[in-house]
């Protein structure tokens, strides 16, 4: 369920507002009646990934195989690599 609240409502009763979205409620903030915003619950992320399921996300959103090349192609001409004396 989504209820609408004002900033002035927002602004006058903050920690009860966030006690409902902490609760689970999401709520929809209006500026002169407008929506502007809509809090919703943080959800909870996992901190560790097990190695399989890591390694299957990175072999699936590696970079293109010729990027290194592309790269190389566009710098050939600077001298960021060479030392300043």
């Amino acid at each position: 369920m989504t209820d609408t609240i004002s900033i002035c409502e927002l602004r006058n009763s903050t920690r009860s507002l966030l006690q409902r979205v902490e609760a689970g409620e999401t709520l929809t903030i209006t500026v002169d009646g407008r929506p502007a915003a809509v809090l919703t619950p943080v959800g909870h992320s996992r901190q560790w990934v097990d190695r399989i399921e890591f390694a299957a996300n990175v072999l699936a959103n590696q970079a293109d195989a010729a990027l290194a090349d592309d790269l190389a192609e566009l710098t050939g001409e600077t001298t960021d690599d060479r030392p300043l004396s």
